[in-house]
């Protein structure tokens, strides 16, 4: 919801909550399901929170109201489960017979209590009563996404290079990326202490104040991975364009100026060299001149051809990407893996569709794992799974559309895996 600053809005209240539905024209709502939850979480300060609202099916104010299928609310809800929620609530308890939700589902449907919902919504509240001991506990994030709902505001603004342009796009882009690399994320805004992660990416930082690109620049001089993307650091709070040009308050970081934008016509893409592949990248080119940082990307064609497209800088220990283009999923997927070594990341190589989340407690860590797939998978851990409330030895077999949640002994690293 970007009508509201929820960073503020969260600093008035004693607990975060979130009405979460899935938009039933993402064919991956367990995506966008991700993103709220981690939001919910790190707007709180990454105290647990309350999914104080889903439902059990279709919802009934969108243009298609898609039902779930089963099993679909469990994992929906266990993935809020794993991504800090202490409660999961439902709208709504009895489906009513008339006005204007009718068509909205229920825990008790219209089908009654011989119905596969009723029976799941059971099945459902057996299981939250088998992790009680889980309540409490935190989820620890490596990378850190930037989310600034004043920059949102700023780029939402009219008279833009290009209306291809967007922040919900580009934030779900490289979110996406680390949700198929099964990289837990939390969401942070750019003046907040950083230090803690290994990977900070900026996908949108439309506006961004001296002091926040400051602090940016501090995080990369201390150690740490910065990524930004194209069309960031333009205006300062007050809208206005910083002086020394496009994205100048991230120069020393970067190692870069920005000249020009030039954006593409509708429809054109232009591929651009990286290393021995070629990736296939539209809508945004930009004119750089490097001053410190070493090209990495080469644009092919375009209005910038022959010129930087991917750069990377070091500056005091550690790195900054600047990616001036929009990659397609498999582009990012390349460059991605290279700044996951700059980082000192290592994705757990988790089979494709399956999510999972640890959340750390006091005495145990606890693997919260999601086969959003229809086939079988198996994961190397081992602990007990609390739904099952069987010992898992070395080897856990999740079916497909299944969850797990499994308690594990502290690991060294405090990792829970």
């Amino acid at each position: 919801h970007h009508g509201v600053d929820l960073w503020a809005w969260a600093r008035e209240v004693d607990i975060v909550s979130d009405d979460h539905y899935l938009w039933a024209a993402d064919e991956e709502g367990e995506i966008g399901l991700a993103i709220a939850a981690d939001l919910s979480r790190s707007v709180g300060g990454g105290k647990p929170w309350i999914l104080m609202e889903h439902s059990t099916s279709a919802v009934n104010w969108q243009p298609r109201n898609v039902a779930k299928r089963p099993g679909e609310m469990a994992r929906n809800s266990l993935s809020h489960f794993g991504r800090g929620a202490d409660g999961i609530l439902f709208f709504q308890w009895r489906a009513g017979r008339s006005g204007a939700e009718k068509f909205h589902s229920a825990m008790l449907p219209h089908a009654g209590t011989d119905s596969r919902v009723f029976r799941e919504v059971v099945d459902l509240g057996a299981k939250l009563g088998r992790l009680g001991e889980v309540r409490g506990a935190r989820v620890e994030a490596d990378v850190a996404v930037l989310w600034d709902f004043e920059s949102f505001w700023a780029q939402d603004l009219e008279w833009r290079p290009s209306e291809d342009v967007g922040h919900d796009e580009r934030i779900r882009s490289f979110y996406e990326r680390l949700w198929r690399d099964d990289i837990t994320v939390d969401f942070a805004l750019p003046g907040h202490d950083l230090s803690r992660y290994k990977l900070v990416i900026a996908p949108a930082q439309y506006l961004l104040t001296q002091a926040d690109a400051a602090n940016l620049t501090a995080y990369v001089r201390g150690g740490g991975t910065l990524v930004v993307s194209f069309f960031s650091a333009i205006v300062d709070e007050n809208d206005a364009v910083h002086p020394g040009g496009y994205a100048a308050p991230l120069s020393e970081a970067l190692g870069l100026r920005v000249e020009e934008h030039l954006p593409l016509r509708e429809g054109r893409t232009a591929e651009v060299a990286f290393g021995d592949a070629r990736l296939s990248a539209d809508v945004w080119q930009e004119d750089l001149v490097l001053t410190t940082a070493e090209p990495r990307g080469t644009y092919l064609a375009g209005p910038a051809e022959g010129q930087a497209a991917i750069t990377r800088n070091r500056l005091g220990e550690g790195t900054a990407w600047y990616i001036s283009t929009r990659p397609d999923a498999a582009g990012l997927q390349a460059v991605m893996a290279e700044i996951y070594a700059d980082a000192d990341i290592a994705p757990a190589g988790t089979p494709t569709g399956v999510e999972t989340i640890v959340r750390h407690g006091d005495d145990a860590d606890y693997l919260v794992a999601i086969n959003h797939g229809t086939e079988a998978v198996s994961l190397d851990t081992s602990g007990f799974d609390l739904l099952t409330q069987e010992e898992i030895r070395g080897k856990l077999v999740l079916a497909g559309g299944d969850v797990a949640v499994v308690r594990l002994p502290h690991a060294a690293d405090g990792s829970g895996r």
